[in-house]
């Protein structure tokens, strides 16, 4: 299987998670296992990890009932966008108003800023 850095952020990735204790976090996290720039390769190997749980567990061995593997789709520039939003997020707990500071192109899909001088209107014509 042909692995990729998680950490790439060029390029799509496909990168799986197990659901597990993390005995340096001392917390039940999701931990980065693999990233694929293959969607195929990316589910088969989450298939081979949940089967390793799913026989531990059926083999009586000590596995949490909630340890499980999942993943996500990282898109290019997914790690510089989500630094982006933590930036804007910390802006605005100091009471800061982000938007006169950034570029609206580079805030994250799962952010949105609006205040009294946005337009109620993309038209721009106030009705």
């Amino acid at each position: 299987m042909a692995e990729v850095d998680v950490e790439d952020d060029s390029i799509r990735r496909y990168v799986l998670w197990h659901y597990r204790y993390d005995p340096q976090r001392h917390e039940r996290r999701n931990v980065v296992v693999a990233a694929f720039d293959d969607e195929r390769e990316f589910l088969s190997c989450q298939e081979l990890l949940q089967a390793d749980i799913n026989r531990r567990r059926d083999a009586g061995e000590g596995v949490d009932r909630r340890e499980h593997v999942s993943g996500g789709v990282y898109e290019p520039d997914h790690l510089r966008r989500a630094a982006y939003g933590h930036l804007i997020r910390r802006m605005i707990e100091h009471g800061v108003d982000p938007r006169p500071w950034i570029d609206p192109d580079d805030v994250p899909g799962n952010m949105g800023l609006f205040g009294p001088e946005s337009p109620s209107n993309p038209d721009g014509d106030g009705g």
